[in-house]
């Protein structure tokens, strides 16, 4: 988590400091939005996860589970009580891929980076 902050924060850095090299800010650039790129479509399919797993209870609830043999129901209530718990896509069990967590890492980010370019005068 923090390595991609710090990362991103860096790679910013690096491109405000050289924007009189057209060619050096093209190629920052273009590396910042391919890292944020990468790490939304991994945090969208982490966060679809997420949702699919705490509706899953819902689901079952909302069915006809009544309906069927109590041997099954009972397989039904656990598998309810599995699903009280969200499942999670994670990096290394350190950092949960979620739609909340790439907004908190792009607005750090940012801070850093406007924190570290207060300090820049040139």
């Amino acid at each position: 988590n923090a390595e991609l902050k710090q990362g991103l924060t860096f790679l910013a850095f690096k491109l405000s400091s050289q924007l009189h090299d057209s060619a050096e800010v093209m190629r920052y650039f273009v590396f910042i939005m391919a890292q944020l790129f990468h790490l939304f479509c991994f945090s969208f399919q982490g966060q679809k996860l997420i949702n699919h797993s705490l509706e899953t209870c819902d689901n079952i609830y909302h069915s006809s589970w009544y309906k069927i043999p109590v041997k099954e129901q009972r397989l039904l209530l656990f598998v309810m009580r599995k699903s009280i718990e969200a499942c999670a896509l994670t990096a290394g069990k350190i950092y949960v891929f979620s739609l909340e967590n790439f907004t908190m890492i792009v607005q750090s980010s940012m801070s850093y980076f406007t924190l570290l370019s207060s300090f820049n005068v040139s």
